[in-house]
């Protein structure tokens, strides 16, 4: 069993049922602690807070319910995980490009009138030089 101990330096408690304890500990490492609102009742800046801790592996059983990890730079995620960036871009674009064919079928363009003639319709004809 690991035994430290921290300084509460901060009780973040609100009007959510769980507060945050931020603690420092002689080293200089932080602790965020979530708890229930109830459970930090007696915390406050300056009080000592001392935490005991253990690892355990999972039971086969709860495995599936056992909740997933992030990777983190101490735990690399493994390299078949990983999907192979040309077949990302590739997805990508593919998904792009559907949006453009749904979103072309029903502009203007696509019925025929070129961006050129919407410009003008828009903005009226264009007359010789110096007329007004």
């Amino acid at each position: 069993m690991t035994t430290q101990v921290y300084r509460v330096s901060r009780v973040h408690a609100g009007t959510s049922p769980v507060a945050r304890i931020d603690a420092v500990d002689a080293d200089g490492h932080d602790l965020r602690l979530e708890v229930p609102r109830d459970l930090a009742r007696g915390a406050a800046p300056g009080r000592l807070l001392v935490l005991q801790w253990t690892m355990h592996d999972a039971p086969a059983a709860s495995e599936a319910s056992a909740p997933t990890t992030t990777p983190t730079p101490e735990m690399p995620m493994a390299a078949e995980a990983r999907p192979d960036p040309a077949a990302v871009d590739q997805e990508f674009m593919e998904m792009m490009a559907r949006g453009r064919k749904a979103a072309a079928a029903s502009s203007p363009a696509a019925q025929g009138r070129s961006i050129d003639r919407e410009l003008s319709t828009l903005l009226g004809g264009a007359g010789a030089k110096g007329q007004k």
